[in-house]
């Protein structure tokens, strides 16, 4: 069909022109819209021939009457320009599925607007005579129709029975892979439950020792002080007892009695602090370093005063914790800097610190001896000293205790050379929760 390309079909014009002018003619009469294929109007004869109602038509597409696809259509078109012909032989279907051969004849036709529809005139040839020639052609068109639809069929079928096999079988080892997982993720996850419940059993097995060996060690160091207290005691009032009637022997003896009693005293009394370190001794508030500070100063008066002490102290952030700690972990730094001075020179402290993501780093430095690069980690383990001549090294557990609060706190304790010459100790405490 020789189609010419319209811009946009106006259905009132056209309808018009086909209703008015030929509706009442006998001959079959569509008027097509080339581009789409759409059925514009169709006359009476062409309801009474197909057998659809002039409404239905006027919403149906030439595609839907006329069996041949587009690429058989092509080749109408080309063997009817090759043979001369202006007309075209097309196989229609009727509503009720018969199908009919006719002979269309078609022509452009303009609308009051100037716009171009096709108007086909159709000639039912079924069972009528026509040129042997052309008659032989049609059938043999038809027959190589047939059979390359046929051949297609087969082909298309061919083709969905592959996939269909191909899908079926990938779908099969999908199954099995997945019925092979979920069995091994059931083995897995069964497997796993059963290690969380022994390690659980481990863990609270494990805790519970900890907490007896913990209460263990609380009792014992409670009711060793008692012992230690009365040593320091009866030696005390055996000296005065004495007096001077004692030779220097019993009188070393007895100051030595003392001494010891007096160190076992406070080691004692420093194994109950590290043992309670691990946990807040009273609530949790957000206080001021500085305030703990000057209360130190003030309880300890004397000796700083002894040693000429000059303490500068930054303006400090406030701390998140419990007052008991926060107190030991500044009087243990404090201690230390006193502890570890020279004689001959006053004694300088410099307490400052910094706020780094939610937490406080306090630093105290003086401008002591300082500390070894290779003891500044051990001298943070229980029971150790840097020197074992001197007279009052303490107990060896005050820094251990200041690690093992700090680390209670998520924090870390760093030993650094001083900017005053001596040792900086740096706390990585919690800060104030906004």
């Amino acid at each position: 069909m020789a189609w010419l390309l319209v811009t946009a079909p106006v259905r009132a014009d056209v309808t018009t022109l086909l209703s008015d002018t030929l509706n009442d003619h006998n001959s079959i009469m569509l008027l097509i819209e080339p581009e789409s294929g759409a059925i514009i109007d169709a006359n009476d004869a062409a309801a009474l021939f197909y057998g659809y109602p002039q409404a239905q038509l006027r919403t149906m597409k030439i595609q839907e009457i006329n069996t041949l696809g587009p690429d058989e259509v092509g080749d109408e078109r080309r063997r009817a320009k090759a043979e001369k012909r202006n007309y075209f032989i097309f196989p229609h279907r009727l509503a009720n599925g018969e199908l009919r051969t006719v002979e269309v004849y078609s022509a452009p036709v303009r609308d009051k607007l100037g716009r171009t529809l096709l108007l086909s005139i159709i000639h039912d040839i079924s069972g009528k005579a026509v040129a042997e020639r052309e008659l032989s052609a049609y059938r043999a068109r038809l027959e190589e129709l047939v059979t390359r639809r046929t051949a297609e069929a087969l082909q298309a079928q061919s083709r969905l029975r592959f996939w269909m096999t191909l899908g079926l079988a990938l779908q099969t080892v999908l199954i099995v892979a997945l019925v092979i997982a979920v069995i091994r993720r059931h083995a897995a996850v069964k497997e796993v439950v059963h290690e969380a419940m022994t390690r659980r059993r481990a863990e609270e097995k494990l805790a519970q020792a900890n907490a007896d060996l913990q209460r263990f060690a609380e009792i014992a160091a409670h009711h060793l002080q008692e012992p230690t207290r009365r040593l320091m005691v009866f030696s005390q009032r055996l000296a005065k007892a004495l007096g001077h009637q004692g030779d220097d022997n019993i009188a070393f003896s007895l100051s030595t009695i003392e001494e010891q009693a007096g160190q076992l005293h406070a080691l004692v009394r420093d194994v109950q602090i590290y043992l309670a370190a691990g946990s807040p001794l009273g609530p949790v508030t957000t206080i001021d370093p500085a305030r703990i500070i000057q209360s130190i100063r003030d309880d300890h008066y004397l000796r700083f005063e002894k040693l000429d002490t000059e303490i500068d102290i930054t303006p400090l952030p406030l701390v998140c914790m419990d007052q008991p700690r926060l107190r030991y972990l500044l009087t243990a730094l404090l201690e230390n800097c006193l502890q570890h001075s020279f004689a001959d020179r006053p004694l300088r402290i410099r307490i400052s610190a910094e706020t780094r993501s939610g937490r406080v780093l306090l630093s105290v430095a003086d401008n002591g001896p300082g500390i070894a690069a290779e003891y500044r980690t051990r001298v943070l383990e229980v029971f150790e000293h840097l020197s074992m001549a001197d007279k009052h090294r303490g107990t060896g557990l005050g820094l251990a205790v200041v690690r093992r609060i700090v680390e209670s706190c998520d924090g870390h304790v760093v030993i650094d050379e001083s900017p005053l010459g001596g040792a900086m100790i740096t706390i990585d405490l919690p800060g104030e929760v906004h």
